[in-house]
């Protein structure tokens, strides 16, 4: 999953040996001798990793004075986790079944307004929660519909969704905001007439003690049952790095029916060439032992919609390559049902990009609703 890295580091198009080394593995690798006995056994599972690892203290970072993960060395270990009511998604509160809006296929993640002169109309545009308060104040930067719109040059008949996908810092912030500052965000939205959020998507990560990663999936049921509770339909971001993680998942889906949607992301560690089968079939397979019909909102990883939708029984994908392109003056064009092609698009400058993104988004869209028909074909085959 993710690795903790200086804030500096660039992506890499394959990942480093070190963390594939720390990739949970139960097919290749035995469990970790320091696993047994551990008072979380029964939640974490244990860890199966190729690289040297007796258990969780190995990853501690020694200095607890200025330690940030949830570790047992750390003095403030007791405090983070009566934070979250331990660590169990047992306790987590449950919500009324919401009714969602019909969700189309693809959704273009809209970031700002900036290098257009009208307003973009897509049918469903997806917002970027860290976009949308202060981090400083936690503040409400739109407050009404027709703010939240023409803040990002939205037509008026464009419906909204809200995905806490984001940076470490950024989707902090939220929680630093505490409950009673995000159940207000929250109603706030909900009044401006945003349809769905997805939950942010705390970081599971492997070179840290997993303590951390038991207090990132409580901190996404917690927020999963805050948002419902204000009326929000929300999708649950399920972010896990080992068979146990996703198994959780789906003993807590299973229980609860008010749980229609789910979320995921394919845009950092999930996301590298090695890694990213892998993701899926834990995706997949917790839609399979869940047994339900569930929808997935996935942003990235848009080549694995065929695949998703075999198994769910609705797949969304934000993508953000309609925008991206067009701030960097590339169009999208269609090669066959399922490729694309990104070519230049050079304009005068300071003109506007209204029309290169309305095309990029036709595009993506047309590309990725064809993967997805493909893929209900291929469930439906199977299924006969």
């Amino acid at each position: 999953m993710l690795m903790r890295a200086p804030r500096n580091g660039s992506a890499k198009p394959h990942a480093p040996r070190r963390a594939r080394q720390l990739w949970h593995d139960e097919q290749r690798n035995p469990p970790a001798l320091g696993c047994q006995g551990c008072p979380e056994q029964a939640l974490c599972g244990g860890v199966c990793v190729a690289a040297p690892y007796f258990n969780c203290l190995t990853y501690c970072c020694g200095k607890p004075a200025t330690c940030a993960s949830v570790c047992r060395a750390n003095p403030d270990f007791a405090a983070r986790v009566l934070e979250v009511r331990e660590f169990t998604l047992a306790n987590v509160p449950r919500g009324q079944r919401l009714e969602a809006p019909a969700l189309p296929q693809a959704v273009p993640i809209i970031f700002h307004a900036s290098s257009r002169s009208g307003v973009a109309s897509p049918g469903f545009a997806a917002l970027s929660l860290c976009t949308m308060f202060s981090r400083r104040s936690g503040a409400t930067r739109l407050v009404s519909g027709e703010a939240l719109r023409d803040g990002y040059r939205l037509g008026s008949d464009t419906q909204l969704l809200v995905t806490g996908i984001g940076e470490d810092d950024a989707i902090e912030r939220w929680w630093e905001l505490g409950m009673a500052a995000r159940a207000a965000f929250v109603r706030t939205l909900r009044a401006a007439g945003v349809g769905l959020m997805t939950t942010p998507n705390y970081s599971v990560t492997v070179n840290a003690p997993r303590w951390d990663d038991l207090y990132a999936i409580k901190r996404i049921g917690l927020v999963y049952a805050e948002m419902i509770g204000e009326g929000m339909p929300t999708a649950l971001h399920v972010n896990g790095r080992t068979d146990r993680d996703f198994k959780r998942w789906a003993e807590f889906i299973t229980a609860r029916d008010e749980i229609t949607h789910v979320a995921y992301e394919f845009t950092t560690g999930t996301g590298w060439p090695t890694r990213l089968d892998q993701h899926a079939d834990w995706l997949c397979g917790l839609a399979r032992d869940v047994g339900r019909s569930l929808h997935l909102v996935v942003r990235g990883g848009s080549d694995l919609a065929a695949r998703f939708a075999a198994v769910f029984a609705g797949v969304t994908v934000l993508e953000t390559d309609s925008f991206i392109w067009a701030m960097k003056r590339r169009q999208a064009v269609l090669k066959g049902a399922t490729s694309i092609r990104r070519q230049p698009a050079p304009t005068d400058p300071g003109a506007p990009l209204d029309d290169l993104l309305a095309s990029n988004i036709v595009a993506n869209r047309t590309r990725i609703e064809n993967l997805i028909a493909a893929g209900a074909r291929s469930g439906a085959a199977s299924a006969a």
